[in-house]
């Protein structure tokens, strides 16, 4: 990673390949080429991180306190997330060629002679790969967050039982069979869905993904599994997720509590399908869900 320190005030700030706003006066915003944002404030704190960029920190942050970097010379040493910050930047992402460290930084007077910086990591290469009309690994592993074995995420999320607290997919095939996929946590939600887009399209190769539909998945990732939007989920995910699908669709995402009421034809059929009332007998109908498939 490239450094690159700038003696000027934060904001405003615009990403140098998108050209979007990134600092305002009083608040902050990512760009899709934007890898990271790291304050300089209360110790530092690491915000809007891409999500292999936090696994990374997080791993820094572990093992500087388990004692890893000891004798180390910390150039942010102020702090253990100072440390980590520094761990991530000069030894995690050292390898990342295409990208550059802004520092902002803006120095003035109160009692004495202040400053403070800002941090925001650049992807300087985001958007060649659709450009040049060529898919590298590098531009996959960034949106879909480096994981390899798209076929066992289906079917873990296939043999996951339903919890009430949790998400349900069903998805059906050009032949209109399809069957449950159940998600507990945001990790999986955040793994599941990019295995679907993938094994849809590419049979586990995804050198092969047209690059106008590559720019189309990449668009539902970031706009959807980078939001943190596990509790709260947008009401037209649904339908932009299908309009990059072509094998299959998906005919019902949502909280499983949702498949206790009949507000959609899906939920009326499964509900006239089980033998009892679901309110009445959660644990019943839970075991239904579980079986449940269309053939």
């Amino acid at each position: 990673m490239q450094q690159l320190k700038l003696s000027i005030p934060a904001f405003p700030f615009y990403c140098p390949v998108t050209g979007e706003q990134l600092l305002f006066e009083e608040d902050y915003h990512s760009s899709p080429a934007t890898l990271f944002h790291y304050i300089d404030l209360e110790g530092g704190v690491l915000v809007a991180a891409q999500p292999e960029i936090e696994v990374l920190y997080n791993e820094a942050l572990k093992e500087i306190k388990e004692g890893l970097y000891d004798g180390y010379e910390f150039k942010y040493d102020y702090s253990n997330e100072g440390k980590a910050f520094d761990i991530l930047v000069h030894v995690k992402l050292k390898d990342y060629s295409n990208s550059v460290l802004f520092e902002l930084c803006d120095a003035g007077y109160a009692c004495g002679p202040v400053s403070s910086s800002v941090f925001i990591g650049i992807d300087m290469g985001y958007g060649k790969a659709l450009d040049s009309g060529v898919l590298d690994q590098e531009a996959f592993d960034f949106c879909f967050s480096g994981f390899e074995d798209y076929e066992s995420v289906l079917i873990d999320a296939s043999e996951i039982n339903p919890t009430r607290d949790g998400l349900a997919l069903f998805m059906e095939d050009t032949m209109g069979c399809g069957g449950f996929y159940f998600i507990s946590t945001e990790e999986a939600w955040k793994r599941l869905l990019p295995a679907l887009v993938v094994l849809d399209y590419v049979n586990q190769d995804p050198a092969s993904i047209p690059v106008p539909v590559f720019e189309s998945l990449k668009k539902v990732y970031l706009d959807y599994f980078n939001a943190g939007i596990y509790e709260a989920l947008p009401k037209d995910f649904t339908a932009d997720l299908n309009a990059v699908l072509t094998d299959y669709k998906i005919v019902f995402f949502g909280k499983v509590t949702d498949l206790f009421e009949a507000n959609s034809e899906f939920c009326t059929e499964l509900l006239e399908e089980f033998e009892g009332n679901p309110v009445e007998d959660a644990e019943g109908f839970l075991r239904f869900l579980s079986s449940y498939s269309k053939y």
